[in-house]
């Protein structure tokens, strides 16, 4: 009798074990034999990690990288200490960029790079097979990255086993004197002193090297960039110091001279471009250490070896010629301001230096400055004998007075033609009130205002750049400042001196809201506004007027010509729809408001607009901003609309304004949004409500009623609509909570498993007067695994002691369908099921199947 118990507890403790491992052939034997009990328990545990092939190593790295403007060399000495585990392949993650060159080692079989689908790349080593297991693989790494050209920061090249936690090592970072080199982003590294370092990484840095960067990493991956910053800009290049260029210019050809010192900062030397295009090379004094190569249609020069070169040499230009003119086009590499000379040229020659500034000229010379490209396009021809005449020019102007509230501004187009003789400055007499505020053109030098002694009248002088023959074009722009509307004044006069004849066109145009009259008009001859001149530079100059225009033509400098003006004030009309929307928790109106601007164009509208409620939307075209103010003396508050150009015509404005809160009262006035100022107005009212309220007028004043399906925009919702033709109408409406009824039509559906019953039951409400935001649904306790399914329902519904209650996110009406599903264990071998089902108890009627 005791050894059962003695079993009992063996096979417990077995059992327990068996919980945590998987046993193999379990056998169970005993027995009782002179008084001794014997029991024998059998079999093979297998845990479930022990796994005894799976490799297991730890990895040590000393990686050194050497960065240079050529390549990044990584030297890495990689050392693998086998735990356990046969080492077939032994993996490393590549991280960075960077390109495995080489890969050696005495118990290396070979090597590659494995390039998976989601592109990460390993570096799989294979060692050789031994007699005996291997313990230990040494290797060395060699890798590089050519960085033709870089973008900071640059991912440096890692490596990574796949046991993170048996990972250690060193990464040592040295760079060429011309490179500053700074880390960026590390991790899994700890920065250390170079002492720290193993002795075969230490190493002797070089005077004129700077201190390497050191790190250490222990038990995780390590990942570095880093921001390469070239220490001399010029260390990579040729350039050119003290450039100077010669040319010896004449009507047989041009034989030039380059002088300059070449500075190399690369170690390896380094290739410049020197000359390209039509040229020759007459003459080259060669250097030890440089040499010149023609290739790609260029002189190019090749040093081999860092420091100043000086560099002379002579070269021929190919002289283009035709039309008198003679020119010569090659390109040339310079320097920083990179002086050039001309020589062999007659003081009075005509020169032409296309893209550099206009040469000189200094003693027998002609000095300049290349262009930034380099580009000589040069064209010279000898000046003919000028030969005196007297001057003969005529003047033909386009003028526009422009007239706006305080201010007049006026526009003169002058373009002259001569007829004979040289024009090296040109005077026009002002007549008039007024200020002379820029004088403009291709072919003005300076100009200035003086008075004109013995009168009122002040003279224009207008200098030249350059004596004109043939034609000449020159902008006058003036203003003048204007007191209060009506006022009558003169428009200001030009009239150029000395010339044979002077005609043109006058054109009065107003701007803004401003109404023109002409009262006095000596001298000129009103034509139609259609007639007068329109060219591309009028039109660029004057523009096109839309307003009030008289136009006038002149044939003589004796006119005058007297303006009226007077404020115009603009007439507005309104097209408006008004929506307003009534709900549980919050007040709305959506307006939309159609001006007809006539007259005069406006800044500025000003709506007035209810107290209390906040701005959801506004939308105007042209509008840069808007201003709400509630004055306390007045029921309303003001909403000023500000544009950045003055609008006119047709405009059109929507708003939105909420107020959160109940209505609180059992009449709802409605509050009116009006356009302020307005000469006309009508439109349409429209009232609607959530879904359990009536709306029904009680007092109506200016509003007409009409069918809602007549509003011209549809509207959820809509209970009323009105038709407004007087600005001062008025609207009390009255508010009426709807009883709520709610009617369910159920279809239940039961399915029998095997040992399980399965049940769903799909409620189609149908919900009348106020909408609802909760069901509350009855369902037994015997039933398991209970979900509910529905539009906008929440997951989070409530067990109750006779059911459930379920919320839904928004309160809805109308029709709703809910579908409940549930689960009913039973006795496989037999039991009693009774199938009631999901019952909906908000609903006042049911019926299904």
């Amino acid at each position: 009798m005791k050894l059962w118990p003695l079993i009992l507890v063996l096979l417990a403790a077995t059992f327990a074990r068996a919980a945590q491992a998987e046993i193999k052939d379990l056998s169970i034997n005993g027995g009782v034999q002179d008084g001794k009990a014997r029991i024998v328990i059998e079999g093979t545990f297998q845990g479930p990690g022990d796994d005894h092939g799976k490799l297991l190593f730890a990895t040590s790295l000393q990686h050194a990288v050497r960065i240079t403007r050529e390549q990044h060399l990584h030297t890495v000495t990689a050392t693998f200490d086998i735990l356990g585990g046969e080492a077939k392949e032994l993996p490393l993650t590549l991280t960075g960029e960077g390109e495995i060159k080489k890969v050696t080692g005495d118990g290396l079989l070979d090597w590659s790079v494995r390039q998976e689908t989601n592109g990460t790349r390993s570096l799989v080593l294979r060692p050789r097979k031994t007699d005996k297991p291997l313990t230990q693989l040494v290797v060395n790494i060699i890798a590089e990255r050519e960085p033709k050209a870089w973008s900071n920061p640059v991912p440096l090249l890692a490596f990574a086993p796949p046991q993170a936690a048996l990972f250690n090592g060193y990464l040592k970072i040295d760079a060429a004197p011309d490179l500053d080199v700074q880390p960026s982003n590390p991790s899994g590294l700890v920065p250390i002193e170079t002492k720290f370092l193993p002795e075969t990484l230490r190493g002797t840095p070089k005077p004129d090297e700077s201190e390497p960067l050191a790190f250490r990493f222990h038990g995780s991956a390590y990942a570095l960039a880093l921001d390469i910053i070239p220490r001399d800009p010029e260390s990579g290049r040729v350039v050119l110091r003290g450039f100077q260029l010669q040319g010896q210019l004449s009507g047989q050809g041009a034989l030039f001279t380059l002088t300059a010192t070449a500075h190399v900062a690369n170690p390896r030397g380094g290739t410049l471009n020197l000359l390209s295009g039509g040229v020759a090379l007459a003459e080259l004094e060669p250097g030890s250490d440089w040499r010149v190569k023609y290739q790609n249609g260029q002189f190019a020069l090749r040093f081999d070896k860092p420091g100043d070169f000086p560099i002379r040499l002579r070269f021929n230009a190919a002289v283009k010629r035709g039309d008198g003119w003679s020119r010569v086009d090659f390109h040339v590499t310079p320097g920083a301001l990179a002086p050039v000379t001309f020589q062999g040229l007659a003081p009075d020659t005509q020169i032409e230096f296309g893209g550099a500034s206009r040469p000189e000229r200094v003693g027998n010379d002609f000095t300049s400055f290349l262009p930034p490209d380099g580009a000589v396009v040069l064209a010279w021809k000898a000046s003919r004998p000028e030969v005196e005449g007297k001057l003969f020019y005529a003047v033909e102007m386009w003028s526009q007075v422009t007239i706006s509230p305080g201010l007049m501004r006026q526009v003169a187009l002058l373009e002259g033609k001569v007829m004979q003789g040289e024009l090296n400055r040109v005077a026009l007499t002002v007549r008039g009130t007024g200020n002379v505020t820029a004088v403009l053109g291709a072919n003005v030098l300076a100009w200035n205002v003086e008075p004109v002694p013995g009168g009122n009248e002040r003279r224009i002088v207008v200098q030249f750049n350059q004596p004109q023959k043939e034609t000449f074009a020159v902008q006058v722009q003036m203003q003048t400042e204007l007191g209060a509307f009506p006022q009558a004044f003169d428009a200001m006069q030009l009239r150029p001196e000395g010339a044979t004849r002077f005609a043109g066109h006058f054109r009065v145009v107003n701007e803004g809201a401003v109404r023109l009259e002409v009262v006095q008009s000596t001298g000129l001859s009103q034509v139609s506004p259609e007639q007068f001149p329109e060219t591309d530079a009028t039109k660029a100059l004057l523009g096109t007027p839309t307003g009030q225009r008289f136009a006038f033509r002149f044939s003589s400098a004796d006119f005058a010509l007297r303006v009226q003006a007077d404020n115009v004030l603009p007439e507005l009309a309104v097209s408006e729809l008004l929506s307003y929307h009534f709900g549980e928790t919050e007040l709305s109106i959506d307006a939309e408001f159609e001006l007809d601007i006539r007259e005069a164009p406006l800044r500025e509208v000003l709506l007035r607009v209810p107290k209390g409620y906040a701005i959801a939307r506004l939308t105007a075209a042209g509008m840069v901003d808007y201003f709400l103010r509630e004055p306390a003396d007045q029921a309303d508050a003001e909403l000023r609309l500000v544009y950045g150009q003055p609008i006119t015509e047709r405009q059109v404005i929507q708003l939105r304004l909420e107020r959160n809160g109940s209505l609180g009262q059992a009449a709802w006035i409605l509050p009116r949004v009006e356009v302020s100022r307005a000469k006309s107005t009508r439109g349409h009212v429209a009232v609607s409500a959530d879904a359990g309220f009536r709306l029904t007028p009680d007092r109506t004043v200016a509003l007409t009623d009409i069918a809602t399906a007549f509003f011209p925009r549809k509207v959820a919702g809509i209970q009323v609509a009105f038709r407004l033709t007087e600005p001062a109408w008025e609207a009390a409406l009255r508010v009426e909570r709807l009883p709520q009824s709610i009617q369910a039509d159920v279809f239940h559906l039961f399915s029998i498993g095997e040992g399980i019953a399965y049940g769903s039951s799909t409620m189609n409400f149908s919900i009348s007067g106020a909408p609802i935001t909760s069901f509350l649904v009855s369902l037994s306790d015997e039933y398991f695994n209970v979900e509910f399914n529905g539009k906008d329902l929440r997951n989070n519904w409530q067990k109750t002691t006779n059911g459930y209650i379920v919320t839904l996110n928004t309160p809805v009406s109308g029709a709703y369908t809910v579908l409940a599903t549930y689960e009913r264990p039973f006795k496989a071998q037999g039991d009693t099921l009774t199938f009631t089902g999901a019952r909906p108890l908000d609903a006042q009627g049911e019926q299904g199947h």
